[in-house]
């Protein structure tokens, strides 16, 4: 077989050559990979999730950057969400377009922290990071990463050539552990919490949050799965089929519960009756709103940062706005929105402000004219945002197809976790698509640091 076109010097080709001295081996490992994804429950919809042989390898130097600027960026958006609009929480959520049914449960105020737990969807770019999106209402991925790891660790391929290199993995499952228990600890609680992963039973990661409900038992805590549907709250208790609840980690995202509102009442009036703790709460949902980036890079709110935040956000997150009619300045100079929306269409990306799993993602340069002026037109007076697309970072990865070994290069972003107060690690998705997400067929697979 010969050598792929475009796998460079470094850990990339190394482990490309790995699969290429023995492709009957790659071969075997592979089927090995699925077949302990399905024995171990790393599935997504229930089968085995999407995934690659080869791990993302990222330099420690870019990881640290990574973290860092992630952690940085969340911690200024959660905070800048509770001041913009001077605090008025109704004006924000005007703002950003949030779902009339949403609102009065965003309006709820149990306290900060805001976020305890996020992901952050970012590309690593030879500039630095540039994060695309925050993801607080109910992130998933912490314990497929995990899982992921562990499997990888146990390739022959994998040993051989970590066996050669400095290579770490940073898990997430204690860290997410500490921070769901430490909001119960917050209250001055001192007995173990009785915990509810709480999500609907026949969601596609529901693997995600049974691979972190064995975390927190293996931690010696009391957790169960559940479905919001199937809770009651009575006496100032919530209550599971398996008995009662004392903290909920949410899994359920606020828009798919706002539109059952009628069927999860007692869970909505836990929530609530401030009895019960949430993690995270429903207050997050505004912050990681796609909308929220036009608050952070918006020439309109910069006073609400320092000058080294305002620096720093514009290092980061590309340029965001609501579409609308309006005046607004981009690279130093004022601009007529949408007419400069129209006419840029090549750098642009527009996506639909509450969507997710890539849905409805217009990639400027991937869409004709005609259709994107239709799109604009249409997302005039709803929440939707256009940002500047950034530069997507490619790399060769290993692909089986009908057995053979081949490389393809495929589009990449690296996604750290925030666990508030402590250090996480990410994850990678590959895909042939712009629209990189597992949900729009896209696949997965951990992040391992090289010093």
């Amino acid at each position: 077989m010969e050598r792929p076109e475009g796998i460079g010097e470094g850990a990339v080709a190394d482990y490309h050559r790995a699969l290429l001295e023995d492709p009957a081996a790659a071969a075997a490992q592979w089927e090995s990979l699925i077949s302990t994804f399905r024995r171990r429950g790393i599935t997504f919809a229930g089968q085995p999730m999407p995934t690659l042989l080869r791990p993302q390898f990222v330099a420690r130097r870019d990881w640290n950057d990574l973290r860092r600027a992630g952690t940085r960026l969340l911690e200024i958006a959660a905070r800048l969400a509770r001041r913009v609009f001077d605090g008025d929480v109704g004006r924000l959520c005007a703002f950003l377009g949030t779902p009339a049914a949403e609102v009065p449960w965003v309006a709820i105020d149990p306290g900060e922290p805001d976020v305890v737990l996020s992901r952050l969807d970012a590309f690593l770019t030879p500039d630095g990071p540039r994060f695309i999106e925050i993801n607080s209402d109910a992130p998933a991925g912490f314990g497929y990463s995990d899982a992921m790891a562990a499997v990888f660790r146990e390739l022959p391929v994998f040993q051989a050539f970590a066996a050669r290199r400095s290579l770490s993995y940073e898990p997430s499952d204690r860290a997410l552990v500490d921070a769901v228990v430490g909001e119960w600890r917050r209250r001055g609680e001192s007995r173990s919490p009785r915990i509810a992963i709480v999500d609907w039973a026949d969601v596609r990661t529901r693997a995600d949050q049974e691979i972190l409900g064995r975390a927190f038992v293996d931690r010696g805590f009391d957790c169960t799965l559940a479905d919001p549907r199937e809770l009651t709250f009575r006496g100032g208790r919530l209550l599971a089929p398996s008995g009662p609840v004392d903290l909920v980690y949410r899994r359920a995202v606020l828009s798919e519960v706002a539109e059952k509102e009628d069927e999860v009442r007692d869970f909505l009036a836990a929530y609530a009756s401030g009895r019960v703790p949430f993690v995270n709460t429903f207050r997050c949902r505004p912050s990681e709103d796609k909308a929220f980036l036009a608050i952070l890079t918006d020439e309109a709110f910069a006073s609400l940062m320092t000058a080294e935040e305002r620096a720093l956000v514009e290092r980061l997150v590309p340029w965001t706005r609501r579409v609308e009619e309006r005046h607004t300045r981009r690279a130093g100079r004022e601009v007529d929105l949408v007419p400069h929306v129209l006419e840029d269409r090549p750098r642009l990306v527009l996506k639909p402000a509450h969507g997710y799993g890539g849905q409805e993602v217009r990639v400027g340069n991937e869409t004709e004219p005609a259709a994107w002026e239709a799109a604009i037109r249409n997302a005039l007076g709803a929440p939707w945002v256009v940002q500047e697309r950034v530069t997507i970072p490619e790399e060769p990865f290993p692909i089986f197809e009908a057995g053979q070994l081949s490389f393809t290069s495929l589009k990449v972003n690296t996604n750290p976790f925030y666990v508030r107060g402590t250090e996480s690690g990410a994850v990678t998705r590959c895909s042939r698509s712009s629209v990189i997400n597992v949900s729009a067929g896209g696949g997965s697979v951990p992040t391992f640091v090289l010093d």
